[in-house]
């Protein structure tokens, strides 16, 4: 099984937004990346009213800079697996209800077709803390997933945000997927567990063949990894785990040699006990 980390823009590359990113991603071990796309990570603000902030939006990358982060990738040999639509949660502050989503709608198609433009194969989706009807759920969720069969991209819904929706939880997401019914839709898994309820071994045996991607936060003593690996061999999962992690911390713990890295981990070798 391959391992990437999430990681945004940087500010101030003299070569691209990402292509120091994806060096250094190359050098602790990573096979690839999740591109977080986000207002807010990691441009700082820069005088009075702030700025400095870069590309974020799909909308806001150029066919020139496309280019040049596919050849960053290729350079450095390191995949751009996944795409992450993160602006959602400021969107939702603003548009807290789903019937405000037409804007929201346009956003995540655009980033279905930047995770096509840089090869991703799969992007992760939500609505934030958006509420409304389970239908103006569908009908956002379709208008992505149809953009996504179009360019080839598969979309999943965080499995751990949907129950921010107020239309239920990991159960009720796994009911939109069978609705919906398209190989293109499906659970980006990611357990919150011990902040949860279920352990990663029992979601992933819930989602099944429905997962389209694992996120993970840093490892955790309290997972039970091996339990956590004979799940996903079970409903044959082999792609990447991406790891949600902030980004001096996992430089720290790989400069030190760290408790776990791209290849190995204390608790558990991501190659050797599965794949």
């Amino acid at each position: 099984m391959k391992v990437s980390l999430r990681v945004g823009f940087r500010r101030d590359d003299p070569v691209n937004p990402l292509d120091g990113v994806l060096r250094e991603c190359r050098e602790m071990g990573y096979d690839g990346i999740e591109l977080m796309l986000s207002p807010s990570y990691p441009y700082a603000s820069s005088g009075r009213r702030g700025g400095g902030r870069g590309p974020w939006s799909s909308e806001s990358v150029t066919p020139q800079l496309r280019e040049q982060l596919r050849e960053s990738a290729e350079r450095h040999s390191v995949e751009i697996a996944t795409l992450s639509a993160d602006w959602a949660w400021g969107y939702a502050q603003f548009n807290p209800r789903l019937s405000q989503w037409d804007r929201g709608i346009e956003l995540l198609r655009a980033d279905v077709n930047l995770a096509a433009d840089l090869g991703a194969k799969a992007m992760l989706m939500h609505v934030g803390e958006s509420q409304g009807t389970w239908e103006e759920m569908k009908r956002i969720v379709s208008h992505a997933v149809e953009e996504g069969a179009r360019r080839e991209v598969r979309i999943g819904f965080e499995a751990g945000i949907f129950a921010r929706t107020g239309l239920g939880g990991l159960e009720s997401l796994i009911k939109l997927v069978d609705e919906l019914d398209t190989p293109w839709f499906g659970v980006y898994e990611h357990c919150y567990w011990p902040r949860g309820d279920l352990q990663p071994h029992v979601e992933i045996a819930l989602v099944g063949h429905r997962m389209v991607a694992l996120h993970s936060s840093a490892l955790n003593v309290q997972v039970d990894y091996q339990r956590m690996f004979a799940a996903l061999k079970e409903v044959g999962y082999d792609w990447y785990w991406v790891f949600e992690v902030g980004w001096d911390r996992r430089r720290r713990a790989s400069t030190a040699g760290g408790t776990w890295s791209a290849g190995t981990a204390s608790v558990v070798h991501p190659r050797s006990r599965y794949g």
